[in-house]
C-alpha cells in the first residue's frame, strides 16, 4: 500500500494512476472536489426541473437524441444495461482499477454533474478492492461506453466482479465488503459513460511501462558495442560523442547513457580499426531518442486528459453544453505514433542481433555457446509482428447509431496494440542483451566496470541450458532493473 491519492485539487500524473492501479493506494475526494460536484449537480437538477431538453437527461441517446425520456429514473439502468456489451477476455485488475480511478478523477472536476454520493460509490469500489468484470472488446474510441457500463452496473449492484479468478455476482461482492450499491440518478448513466477512462487510465499504465524502453535500449546497445569491440574490429564510441549528439535533448541523453555504461571498457580503451559500425549501432541515440520523445508526448496527452472534464453534455457554468470532447483523436494518434517509434527501436535491435549472431558463429561451432542460436529467428519473428502493429488504426472507425455517431478514434484498439508492441519490443531487446552478454563472457579482457553487475546476472541466467522463454523473460527483468537504477542515479 502507498499513501492515499486525493483527487480534485492537485494535478494528477501517470504516477497517481500507477499508485492506485498497481500499488493499491486508496483514493479520497477533496473537499473542493465535493463542492464542485455539488454545484454542478445543482445545475443538472435545475435543467431537469425546468424540463429543458438535454441529451441523456430527459432526451434519449444516439439516434434517439430527440426522443423524450418517459421515465428519467428507470432510463438510467436501461442505458447501463444497453451499453454493457463488451466481449472477449477480461481486463486485468490493474486495468480495471486504472479505469475506475480515471473516471473518479473526471467526476472530481465537476463537469459530469453527478451527485457526490455517486462519485464516492466509485471510490468505494477501489478502496474495498472490488474489481468489476470488464471485457476487453467493445470501445470504438468515442467514449469507452462498454467498459464504463460494466463498471457502473457494479456500482449499482448489478453485473459481476472478479474474486480470486472467478466471476461473482456484484451484489454478493458488495454485501461481503460492506459496500452499499447506489442506483444512478437522472443523467448519471450517461455521465458515467461519457468518458474515455479506459483509454486514458490504461493508457497511463502503458505509458509508464513504455517510459522504461529508452533506457533499456541504451543499456542493450552498450552491451552490443562492448561485445562487438571484443570480437571484431568495430565497436567505436565516436558516434556517441557529445559533439555529434546535440541535435535534441533525448538524443544527447541516450548517447551519454551509452558512454557511461562503457566507461573503462574495451570499446572505450581501444581505437576501432573499422571506419564505422553498422547504422543500427552508430545511430542508436537517434533511434532511441525518437522513442523517448514519443513517450513524452503520450505522457503529456494523458495527463492533459486526466485533469480535464470531457463529458457530453458538460456542466459549464449554469449550462449543460453539448460538445465533442469525448472524441480523443489526439490520444489515439499518440498511441499510433508510439507504436511506430517502438517498432523502429526493435528493428534496430534485431539488426544488431544479426551482427552479434554472426560473431557468435565460431563459439556455437566449438560448443562454448549456451544461448540457442535461433533466438535470432525469434527476434525476427517479433519484429515482423511489430512492423504489422505499427500500422495506424485511428482512422478505422465506422459510422454508428444510424449515422449520428459518424466518426470515432479507435483509441482503445490503438492502445491495445500498443500494449502488445511494448511486450514484443521488450523481448526483442532482451534477446539482443542475451546475445551480447554471452559474447562478452567469451571475450578477454574484462568489460566495462559499469556492466559487471548486469553481466554477472545474465551469466548466471545462462547456466544449465535454460529454456529459451525463461532465459529471455528473466534476462528482461534483470536488464530493466539495471537500466532503471542507472537512469535514476
Amino acid at each position: 500500500m502507498t499513501d492515499a491519492v486525493v483527487v480534485g485539487d492537485a494535478r494528477l500524473t501517470l504516477e497517481h494512476v500507477v499508485a492506485v492501479a498497481a500499488l493499491g493506494a486508496e483514493v479520497a475526494l477533496s473537499d473542493s472536489a465535493r463542492t464542485r460536484i455539488s454545484a454542478a449537480r445543482a445545475v443538472v437538477e435545475a435543467h431537469l426541473a425546468a424540463e429543458t431538453p438535454v441529451y441523456g437527461l430527459n432526451r434519449e441517446l444516439g439516434a434517439g437524441r430527440n426522443v423524450v425520456v418517459d421515465d428519467v429514473v428507470s432510463f438510467q439502468l436501461r442505458v447501463l444495461r444497453n451499453h454493457d456489451a463488451g466481449i472477449g477476455e477480461l481486463l486485468t485488475g490493474e486495468q480495471v482499477r486504472a479505469s475506475v480511478f480515471t473516471r473518479v478523477a473526471g467526476f472530481s472536476w465537476g463537469g459530469a454533474g453527478v451527485r457526490p454520493e455517486w462519485a464516492t460509490a466509485w471510490i468505494a469500489l477501489l478502496n474495498a478492492g472490488i474489481v468489476p468484470a470488464v471485457r476487453r472488446v467493445g470501445s470504438v474510441g468515442a467514449a469507452d461506453l462498454t467498459t464504463l457500463a460494466a463498471i457502473a452496473r457494479v456500482v449499482a449492484g448489478e453485473g459481476s466482479v472478479l474474486a480470486d479468478g472467478d466471476l461473482v455476482p456484484a451484489a454478493d461482492a458488495l454485501a461481503d465488503a460492506g459496500v452499499l450499491p447506489v442506483l444512478p440518478a437522472a443523467s448519471e448513466a450517461l455521465a458515467s459513460l461519457s468518458s474515455n477512462a479506459y483509454s486514458v487510465g490504461v493508457g497511463a499504465l502503458a505509458a509508464a511501462r513504455a517510459e522504461r524502453l529508452p533506457a533499456l535500449a541504451d543499456l542493450v546497445t552498450a552491451l552490443t558495442i562492448e561485445a562487438v569491440a571484443g570480437q571484431s574490429d568495430g565497436g567505436s564510441l565516436r558516434p556517441f560523442d557529445p559533439a555529434v549528439n546535440g541535435l535534441r535533448p533525448a538524443q544527447a541523453a541516450s548517447a551519454a547513457r551509452i558512454r557511461t555504461w562503457l566507461t573503462a571498457g574495451r570499446a572505450a580503451s581501444r581505437v576501432s580499426a573499422s571506419v564505422q559500425d553498422a547504422v543500427s549501432i552508430r545511430s542508436a541515440p537517434q533511434i532511441n531518442a525518437a522513442l523517448a520523445d514519443r513517450v513524452a508526448a503520450l505522457r503529456a496527452e494523458i495527463e492533459l486528459l486526466l485533469n480535464a472534464s470531457t463529458e457530453n453534455p458538460l456542466v459549464a457554468g449554469d449550462a449543460m453544453a453539448p460538445n465533442g470532447n469525448f472524441q480523443i483523436t489526439a490520444l489515439a494518434v499518440e498511441f499510433d505514433a508510439l507504436r511506430v517509434a517502438i517498432a523502429h527501436v526493435a528493428v534496430a535491435s534485431e539488426r544488431r542481433s544479426v551482427v552479434l549472431s554472426a560473431l557468435q558463429r565460431p563459439h556455437r561451432r566449438s560448443g562454448a555457446s549456451r544461448v540457442p542460436g535461433l533466438l535470432l529467428y525469434t527476434a525476427s519473428s517479433l519484429v515482423a509482428e511489430l512492423r504489422h502493429l505499427a500500422d495506424p488504426v485511428s482512422l478505422t472507425g465506422g459510422s454508428l447509431s444510424e449515422g449520428v455517431e459518424d466518426v470515432s478514434s479507435s483509441a482503445a484498439l490503438a492502445l491495445q496494440l500498443l500494449e502488445r508492441s511494448i511486450s514484443l519490443a521488450e523481448s526483442a531487446l532482451a534477446i539482443e542483451g542475451v546475445l551480447a552478454a554471452e559474447l562478452i563472457a567469451l571475450s578477454d579482457p574484462q568489460p566495462a566496470d559499469a556492466l559487471d553487475s548486469i553481466l554477472g546476472q545474465l551469466d548466471r541466467l545462462r547456466t544449465g541450458a535454460p529454456e529459451a522463454d525463461a532465459l529471455v523473460r528473466d534476462s528482461l527483468a534483470a536488464l530493466l532493473a539495471a537500466s532503471q537504477v542507472a537512469l535514476e542515479a
